[in-house]
Parts: structure tokens; C-alpha cells; sequence
């Protein structure tokens, strides 16, 4: 279920935060703060993609030997810091640890609000370890949120040389697999038909998934049977699997996002993805949490169908 949380004010963000005691409880935001107080040049062309940031209520929880929500808090700095500064953020769910408790929103929002200090608008949507209607009680609605079907809400959100199409996969009737919904699905193929003369970037939290044993979209044949067709989808980002990798499908580029939080498979890196559209693309640089892990500073040119 996408969402878009808008910028805050500075003064705002600083009120909030003394008053609840955070700027002073391990000076974890401070350096975060600072990056926000100055707010550098925005390039339209510019997208800092997250996923899996998975925050618990504590903020001194610890799964897989990392925590969770100091990795946020450093993400958040890094996006900040950023100059030009990014058009948007775009988090790819999983925003809560474990089953998306009310307590897990307010902390997440709190990582979150550093990035939102900034200026800078955050479209995200939701994973299988989040809660709908806790969540939904967290953040109130906004005027970007367009309901296509019930309990679903699709975000188109225009930028000069794409569209990002952010679906909700998140099945309440399964602990890890995702379903985009015959609703939804119908919605994306009316949308993109409807904004075709641009190119599209599809996101979703769950993998595509054609698998004996699903553990991602159980639906990703009919998503594919919308995009692929289509010719000017030239991408597909996902989170969910905790990895970092690219594959291409009849030219159109499969991207799974490396998770904020911990990663399954030791090596593997944790981070985020700088995204810059060209006129006929996207570059990728990977900004890992660890900078000495192998793919640390990695770049990914993507050339566009």
C-alpha cells in the first residue's frame, strides 16, 4: 500500500524531537539534523531508493547482529547529505520488523523524519512484515493516494523523464508472499496505456516469482503479462529477498533492491541505491552500509529498452 509522507519543517522537526527527547537520548540524529539544516539544489532527475528498513519499536533492537533502526538513522544522513539533493525518496516496504505494530510506525517515523526535514517527499509502500490498518492509523491520508481498489492503493508519482508506478503487494493472508490483485493489475494496465508517451518504472515490494514454491508475487505472470507488452515499462524494482542483483526480461530490467536493514546470506551488502534518469536510461550507484564490503560503491548503468 503506497503512501507519500511530505516534507516537514525544520523548526517543526526540532520541536518534535527535543520534546521527545531524541536529540538528546545517544546523539543518534544529530548528524542527520545538521545535514537537513541545509537544503542543497534538487535534481529532478534523482531518486534515493530504499527497502526492508524493518524498525522495531526499541530503538536498541538487534536481528542478525545489526540494528535496525541506527541504519536508518545513517541512511537518512547519507540521503540528506546528498548535493544535488534528491527529487524523492521511494522505499520499497517492509517498514516494520517483524508484524507492523503501532509502536514500530511511530519509531519509523521518527528515522524517518530527518529525510522529511530536508524537504524531500517520501513514497513507500508496504511489505508483507507491515500492518495496513496500523499503519494507516500512523499516517493520515494524503491527496497523492489514489484508492483503485478496496484495501489497495496504487501512487503514480510524475517525474521529467519517467513515471514510477508503486503497487501494493501486501496479502494479509500470507506471513511472506505478495499478490498485486486482478484490481490492481487492471488499474496499472489503464494507467500506463494512459501515460504512454513517457517512460514507466514499476515498483513493488515482492520479486517476480514462477517458481514450484512461491515466496514472492503469486501473481507474477499476470503483472508480467502488463508489462512486458508494453514497451515503454523499462523496469521493475522490488525489495523483499534482502539482495542486491539485476536481471533483464525481453529487454525490460528487473532490479531487486538491497535491504536497509540485515541481509539473509553473509556478504551480501545492505544499503541503498542512488538512481539518476538519463534520456535514455538510469544509473545506479550502491551506497552499502559496510564500506568495505565487495560491492561497495558499485555503479549500474541501465540502458532503456
Amino acid at each position: 500500500m503506497p503512501f507519500t509522507l511530505p516534507a516537514i519543517s525544520r523548526r517543526r522537526f526540532l520541536g518534535s524531537t527535543l520534546a521527545a527527547g531524541t536529540l538528546l537520548a545517544g546523539q543518534r540524529l544529530f548528524g542527520a539534523v545538521e545535514a537537513a539544516a541545509t537544503r542543497p539544489a534538487v535534481d529532478p532527475h534523482r531518486f534515493a531508493l530504499l527497502s526492508d528498513v524493518h524498525i522495531f519499536k526499541e530503538k536498541d533492537k538487534v536481528a542478525r547482529e545489526v540494528n535496525m533502526f541506527d541504519n536508518l538513522v545513517r541512511v537518512s544522513g547519507e540521503v540528506v547529505a546528498l548535493s544535488p539533493a534528491p527529487t524523492a525518496v521511494l522505499l520499497s516496504g517492509d517498514c516494520a520488523f517483524h508484524a507492523g505494530t503501532s509502536e514500530d510506525y511511530v519509531t519509523f517515523l521518527e528515522a524517518m523524519q530527518p529525510i522529511r526535514a530536508a524537504g524531500l517527499p517520501v513514497h513507500l509502500t508496504l511489505g508483507n512484515h507491515d500492518h495496513r490498518q496500523r499503519f494507516l492509523k500512523a499516517i493520515p491520508a494524503d491527496d497523492a493516494r489514489q484508492k483503485v481498489v478496496e484495501h489497495r492503493v496504487a501512487l503514480m508519482v510524475k517525474a521529467e523523464r519517467a513515471n514510477w508506478f508503486i503497487l501494493d503487494s501486501l496479502d494479509e493472508d500470507s506471513m511472506a508472499k505478495g499478490e498485486v490483485g486482478e484490481e490492481q493489475i487492471a488499474w496499472l494496465g489503464k494507467a500506463l496505456d494512459a501515460e504512454s508517451s513517457k517512460p514507466a518504472i514499476v515498483m513493488v515490494h515482492h520479486q517476480p516469482d514462477e517458481g514450484k514454491i512461491v515466496t514472492g508475487l503469486q501473481d507474477t505472470k499476470e503483472l508480467m503479462n502488463v508489462l512486458l507488452p508494453r514497451k515503454h515499462v523499462k523496469a521493475l524494482f522490488f525489495g523483499h529477498t534482502h539482495d542486491w542483483h539485476r536481471d533483464v526480461r525481453e529487454g525490460m530490467h528487473l532490479v531487486n533492491l538491497p535491504p536497509v536493514a540485515y541481509v539473509f546470506t553473509p556478504g551480501k551488502p545492505n544499503g541503498w541505491v542512488d538512481a539518476h534518469l538519463t534520456e535514455n536510461g538510469a544509473k545506479l550507484e550502491l551506497h552499502t552500509l559496510n564500506p568495505k564490503n565487495g560491492a561497495a560503491g558499485e555503479k549500474v548503468e541501465l540502458a532503456w529498452r
